[in-house]
């Protein structure tokens, strides 16, 4: 199937550990709207990887093995009850008792799936954007130092710095980064969010970078080594936290497209002081683990991934978690909460509403463009979200411009359309062909060039040896009216004798004979007809067996065969008889010969007359 399609569209794809979800966005006059959904459960795709555990040491290597957790950088982690769940932990790293690498498990079938049911219902090329979940990105806490100082005034300095930090350049958090991580990043892959600045002023960025068996990066470079074909153009890779940020900034100035509740509306919203922050709390429970994040006038306070929670839970466990963690942060009084869940929403929509009764609580699904049809329900709303947030990035409406965070962690390599010539022997022998023809052309060209030159020559040739021709126009014109008299004689006689010898051949004359009598005797049809040496064998039908005599006295032919048949209660005579030929002269060849007769004749009886020349030509 084939549609042409005027605008442009984004196809928004969210990777998850265990499927991934895809959305397909387009513009349309009515804004944007997801026109197509996906979902496609990954399948296990691990390289062998080899993993030393201590029996398996070598003999030479003795000693005992002990497993200690410990944090590499300066963060506010270690002052934690919980630990975040131990989100410092990277299972990818070199330990003391061995080395374990696993290598990314890529989602290249699913995602050419993807594009090819797009490319079936209408849409070949649409622009790939890609998020995935916090769990698949490195997050690591940066707090710039500026230095310390004694006394109450370096207090008084760094509580006015607390306000307004001042901003870190880009390659300050990269050097502060590589000295907290002591893994090899890839440092254009790196993305750096502004965080509220810290109790003693100091600015705070969250970093974000792909871990190293990344999905996304592995399964495009696949698929770019597999497929002889162009890839669609590929614009970002994003993360849930910028995302969720992005939303949460946006719904500050928009009206939900589907309220459940009154406390739905801006104007039912507890007024807030002058110098009073905004705080905006968003949870996303998942099947794999929660998010939570905080947020102070629109700019990230606190991001936890709560890997032991999952959507599964109890909507009261998943409060009485996110609550613990707002008193561990120190964080004020929260105006807005911002859900999103795979399982019983609307049960944790409730739970939240109890736990805080002056925020106001609701759904991030209803910022967000949405499908209506009725398999809406068969694809998970909480790991949709991201890849319909991820497409807004890419689109021109007005109410998500500037809230993005400038994100993208894919190198530039992947976004850089490679140009692949098709060049295979199908091509080689087109160019073969197309080489001998302008050969062929050329060569041919120079041989006509030859032949008119030498016509030419032969012309000037006869020219000279005949002379000039000097006629005046009179002696001209009579010449021509003299040809064209002859001409029409000519054609006169022509015309003339072609009436004449029309229908004379003999075998035109018997099928004349046979035709004209057949029509004289009713009740008889004719089906074949052939020569039979110097006769005509006629096979036909007939009603009445009279008939066929009556025709067979008409051509003077002789009946050979005669059979009865009842056709629908009919008698039907089948015959066949042979009839003669004509062998007399044609009309046509008798009525000249009468005329050369009398000409002859005339000629004989009559005087000789000789004739002179009228006008004779010196």
């Amino acid at each position: 199937m084939s549609k042409t399609k005027g605008s442009k569209q984004t196809l928004g794809v969210m990777v998850t550990g265990r499927a991934v979800h895809a959305a397909l966005l387009e513009a349309g006059p009515d804004g944007l709207k997801v026109i197509r959904r996906f979902m496609r459960q990954r399948t296990a795709r691990f390289s062998a990887s080899q993993t030393v555990l201590p029996d398996m040491q070598s003999p030479e290597e003795d000693g005992d093995f002990s497993i200690q957790f410990t944090s590499s950088g300066s963060s506010s982690m270690e002052n934690m009850f919980i630990g975040g769940e131990f989100s410092g932990l990277d299972l990818g790293q070199q330990g003391e008792f061995g080395e374990q690498k696993e290598q990314s498990s890529t989602f290249a079938l699913e995602l050419g799936d993807l594009l090819s049911e797009c490319r079936e219902a209408g849409y070949p090329e649409p622009q790939l954007a890609f998020a995935a979940a916090a769990s698949e990105i490195n997050q690591i806490e940066l707090t710039v130092m500026r230095g310390s100082g004694k006394g109450d005034a370096d207090s008084e300095k760094k509580k006015a710095k607390k306000k307004s930090p001042k901003s870190a350049r880009r390659s300050q958090l990269l050097e502060l980064l590589h000295k907290q991580n002591n893994a090899a990043i890839d440092e254009e892959t790196v993305a750096f969010l502004p965080m509220t600045p810290s109790e003693d002023g100091m600015a705070r960025y969250l970093a974000l970078f792909p871990k190293v068996n990344d999905p996304v990066a592995s399964t495009l470079r696949t698929m770019r080594e597999q497929q002889g074909r162009r890839m669609p153009p590929i614009r970002l890779f994003d993360s849930e936290v910028p995302l969720y940020l992005g939303l949460a900034r946006a719904t500050r100035n928009m009206v939900p497209q589907k309220p459940k509740r009154a406390t739905d509306a801006f104007e039912d919203a507890a007024p807030l002081s002058a110098d009073a922050a905004y705080n905006t709390l968003i949870v996303r429970a998942g099947a794999e683990d929660t998010l939570v994040m905080f947020l102070e006038d629109g700019t990230l306070q606190q991001s936890e991934n709560l890997r032991s929670l999952t959507a599964y839970e109890a909507p009261e466990t998943i409060c009485s978690r996110v609550l613990l963690l707002q008193d561990e942060y120190g964080i004020g009084e929260v105006q807005h909460v911002l859900l999103l869940s795979e399982e019983r929403e609307d049960d944790l929509i409730e739970s939240f509403e109890m736990f805080f009764p002056d925020a106001r609580v609701e759904s991030m699904r209803q910022y967000v463009p949405e499908l209506e049809d009725e398999y809406a329900a068969d694809v998970a709303a909480g790991a949709l979200l991201p890849a319909v947030g991820v497409g807004l990035r890419l689109s021109d409406d007005a109410r998500y411009k500037g809230v993005f965070e400038d994100v993208n962690l894919l190198p530039r390599q992947l976004m850089r359309r490679r140009v692949t010539l098709p060049v295979t022997w199908h091509v080689l022998a087109l160019y073969a062909l197309m080489f001998c023809t302008v050969l062929f052309f050329i060569a041919r060209y120079f041989t006509l060039e030859k032949e008119i030159a030498e016509h030419q020559r032969s012309i000037q040739a006869f020219q000279q040896e005949v002379g000039p021709v000097s006629l005046d126009a009179k002696t001209l014109q009579h010449k021509i009216d003299s040809l064209e008299a002859v001409h029409a004689q000519y054609m006169r006689a022509i015309n003339v004798l072609e009436g004449l010898l029309q229908g004379s051949d003999k075998w035109s004359r018997a099928l004349e004979k046979v035709s004209t009598e057949v029509s004289e005797v009713t009740g008889v049809w004719i089906e074949s007809w052939n020569p039979r040496g110097n006769g005509i064998e006629v096979s036909g039908n007939a009603t009445a067996r009279d008939r066929v005599v009556e025709l067979a006295e008409r051509l003077d032919g002789t009946i050979s065969t005669l059979t009865f048949s009842e056709i629908r209660d009919w008698p039907v005579y089948s015959f066949k008889m042979t009839a003669p030929l004509d062998k007399g002269l044609p009309k046509a060849a008798e009525y000249l010969r009468r005329q050369v007769a009398e000409a002859e004749k005339q000629a004989a009886e009559s005087v000789p007359i000789t004739t002179t020349a009228l006008d004779e030509q010196p």
